[in-house]
Order: structure tokens, then sequence, then C-alpha cells
């Protein structure tokens, strides 16, 4: 869903207005917490459930896979919090008729924490995929 995001997602809301662009961006801030909370926190701790058992059982692939996915879970908690949370917080005041002047610049610097998360994301779906392929293959 993030790689969607950076893709078509973000270029699309840019081409948007201001008087468009704002109330949606704040709709989609809303409603986005809704999934991405309990996603993430699933997230974390099924990762961390399959390195301490990895660990527990000396499976080495194992854990040095989930071990790069929890890692870069944290990135994208750090992210959310340090990036995204404040920049959202900081739009969900604006009104379309009376923006800053610095908005486009405010956009682009949460975009810069979007790309950051959809790294990290992608990095930790792979590492987790070549954890439980090796944990399958009981390595």
């Amino acid at each position: 869903m993030h790689l969607i995001g950076l893709i078509a997602l973000n270029p699309a809301l840019r081409t948007l207005d201001e008087n468009t662009y704002v109330p949606v961006k704040q709709a989609i801030d809303i409603a986005a917490p809704r999934i991405a909370k309990p996603l993430l926190l699933s997230c974390l701790t099924a990762t961390t459930g399959l390195l301490v058992s990895a660990a527990a059982m000396a499976q080495e692939f194992v854990a040095v896979g989930s071990a790069v996915a929890l890692v870069a879970l944290l990135v994208v908690l750090f992210a959310i919090l340090r990036g995204d949370l404040p920049i959202n917080r900081t739009m969900a005041g604006w009104s379309a008729k009376e923006l800053p002047a610095d908005w486009r610049e405010v956009r682009a610097g949460w975009e810069r924490f979007f790309a950051v998360r959809v790294t990290a994301n992608s990095l930790a779906l792979l590492a987790a995929g070549v954890a439980v392929y090796f944990s399958a293959l009981d390595f």
C-alpha cells in the first residue's frame, strides 16, 4: 500500500490546488492511522516474536532476517514519530483559504519522510520473507 502511495497517490495529490489538497490530505490523515497503527504494532510484535524464537532455536539465517526486518520497522516507527506525526499535526491546522507561505516545502518534507517509510517497510517485508523462508526450511 505504501508503494502505491509513493508511486501514484502522492504524485496525484501534488497536482491538486491547495483548496482541494488540504481537505483531502486532512481526511487521509484522520483515516489512515486507524489502519496503520494496529498494523505496525502487529508487525513489530510478530517480527520480535520471530527473532526471539529464531534466537532460542539457534536458527542463524532466520534470526538475521528477522533482526533486519525489526530494525527496518523501527526506522518506520522513528520516521512516523519524528516526521510524519509532527508534520500531520501542522497540516491539520491549515485552512485551504489561508495556507502558510511555505506549505509546499512542508508537504515536500512530509513526502521525504514517507519515502523513508516506504523504503524501510519494503526492506522489512523482504527481510521477514527471507526469515520465514529459511524458517520453513528449518535452517
